[in-house]
Order: structure tokens, then C-alpha cells, then sequence
């Protein structure tokens, strides 16, 4: 029993150390101007096997519901009628092998309509990788080996921007609360105006009665169309008494270059908590 659950056992860290190891794509957002139509992303095989790799392009986008919980959305046609790119987008290879430390640099080209109207669409790179599994003739029957056939689908984003984009925030309101594990909520019901998403940041502070600072919270998002975001912040040590929330959203992303992203005047809303 204890040989076999050591055997298991070392079946599992092996995979999950070639899993951990295996495909790695930059950049991971890739936004492609009318005036080029073209871009690129590097595939990486990191792993120390060779890798089979094909790429596909899919339409998907995240919303939220009145609570703010985020869920992706793969099979509305008419947003996909009205915002996709996928189905004009090619990919130069669109199937290849990456031997161990091999590179790949893929090319794309998006060929849009000529009746496009301005805007930012997107789609999802779908990039798969399987180990290349050797011929029959070249195994060896004599070993005893584990192989468990795993494929690793990695999503990227691609972001095709036409003419005069523009993007921004409204707010409709904001609420705060105290939850249950001691973290201060705040849900902000917004609408997103302009013809493209809102890739930026949004900074949550809470604020005492004199004005500082005194919990903060960050986070990066992007929000496609109209909808609820939800964000919490640790107010673990502040006493009890009234405080200020704020939010606030700027167009701007660590992980994302300023002149891709679609800029837009930052956005600040507040709202009052009590704490007991």
C-alpha cells in the first residue's frame, strides 16, 4: 500500500511540475490598431518535453451580477454580433511543436470588415498544448512508465481598436457594508459609456472623519458593458465610528501599456460606513 501511494504520489508531482512548467505566452493582452491589423505574442516551452501547440480564437466577456460576483459569458450571439473580432482574426502558424526551450512567435492578422463601425472589439486567443506523445516503435515496452495525457489551454485577450475610441464610467450609486468575515464592502451599480471596455484600476480607501487614510485596497479589471462591482477591504484595528469610502477608477493598468489602453478622466464616488 505504501509503495503504491508513493508511486502515485510521485506520478502526481511529476505531471504537476511538467503542468507548471509547460506553455508560457507574453504578452497577454495584445491590442492591434486599424492602421496595422497585425500583431504578435510569444509561445514559450518551458517544459521538458516537447509540446503540440495550436491556436483558436473564441468571443467570451466577464459581467457581474447585483451582488457584483464576476462570471464569464461565452454564448451571447448578439453581444458576439455587435463587439467580436474572433471571426476575423488568423493566426501565422495556427498548429506547431516546440521541443524543450523552443520559442514561437505567433503572428496575427485581423482582416475586419469594411463597414466597421468605431470601436474596441475583442476576442479570446485560445492557445492548447499537449506533451508529444513518441511513436509506438519508440517506446519501450520493457519500462514501466505513468503518461497522463493533460492539455493545457491558457486565454489571452485581443483587443482590436477603429477610429475615435472612447470609453468611461457613470455611476448610478454606491452602497457599503460590513460583512460577516470583518471585511468593509463597497458595490458600485455603474453604467460604462463609450464605444470600448474599461481596462484600468480601481482604488478603494476608506477614510476616518479627519480625511486619511487609514485601509486601502487595489485591484485591476476590466468592464465591458454596464453592471455592479463589488470591493472589499480588511478594517481589521479600526475602531468603532464613521468613516468614507471611496472608489476610485483611472484608466491605467501595471500589466497593460498606457497607449493601448483606452483613456478616460478618473472616476471617484463615495459612500458612508458605520463601524460598531
Amino acid at each position: 500500500m505504501k509503495k503504491s501511494l508513493s508511486l502515485i504520489i510521485g506520478v502526481f508531482l511529476i505531471c504537476s511540475s511538467n503542468i507548471l512548467g509547460q506553455i508560457t505566452i507574453s504578452p497577454t493582452n495584445i491590442f492591434i490598431e486599424e492602421n496595422t491589423k497585425f500583431g504578435t505574442y510569444l509561445v514559450l516551452n518551458g517544459s521538458n518535453e516537447a509540446q503540440e501547440v495550436s491556436v483558436d480564437f473564441i468571443f467570451a466577456y466577464t459581467k457581474t451580477d447585483e451582488n457584483g460576483v464576476r462570471s464569464v459569458v461565452y454564448d451571447d450571439t448578439v453581444k458576439q454580433a455587435e463587439h467580436s473580432a474572433d471571426s476575423w482574426v488568423r493566426s501565422f502558424p495556427r498548429n506547431f511543436t516546440l521541443a524543450p526551450g523552443q520559442r514561437q512567435v505567433v503572428r496575427l492578422r485581423v482582416t475586419p470588415p469594411n463597414n466597421l463601425e468605431d470601436g474596441s472589439y475583442w476576442a479570446r486567443i485560445k492557445t492548447r498544448s499537449t506533451a508529444q506523445t513518441p511513436p509506438v516503435e519508440l517506446q519501450n515496452d520493457a519500462s514501466v512508465s505513468a503518461r497522463v495525457g493533460i492539455t493545457i489551454e491558457q486565454i489571452t485577450g485581443l483587443y482590436f481598436k477603429k477610429g475615435d475610441v472612447t470609453t468611461g464610467i457613470d455611476v448610478l450609486n454606491t452602497i457599503a457594508s460590513l460583512t460577516e468575515d470583518g471585511f468593509a464592502e463597497a458595490r458600485v451599480k455603474l453604467l460604462r459609456t463609450g464605444n470600448s471596455p474599461f481596462l484600468g484600476s480601481i482604488t478603494m480607501n476608506i477614510k476616518d472623519a479627519n480625511g486619511n487614510i487609514v485601509k486601502s485596497s487595489f485591484r485591476s479589471t476590466t468592464i465591458y458593458f454596464d453592471g455592479t462591482h463589488s470591493q472589499e477591504t480588511d478594517i481589521e484595528g479600526l475602531p468603532a465610528g464613521n468613516y468614507t469610502i471611496e472608489l476610485t477608477f483611472e484608466s491605467q493598468r501595471s500589466d497593460v501599456s498606457s497607449d493601448d489602453i483606452v483613456k478616460m478622466e478618473p472616476v471617484t464616488t463615495t459612500t458612508q460606513l458605520t463601524i460598531r
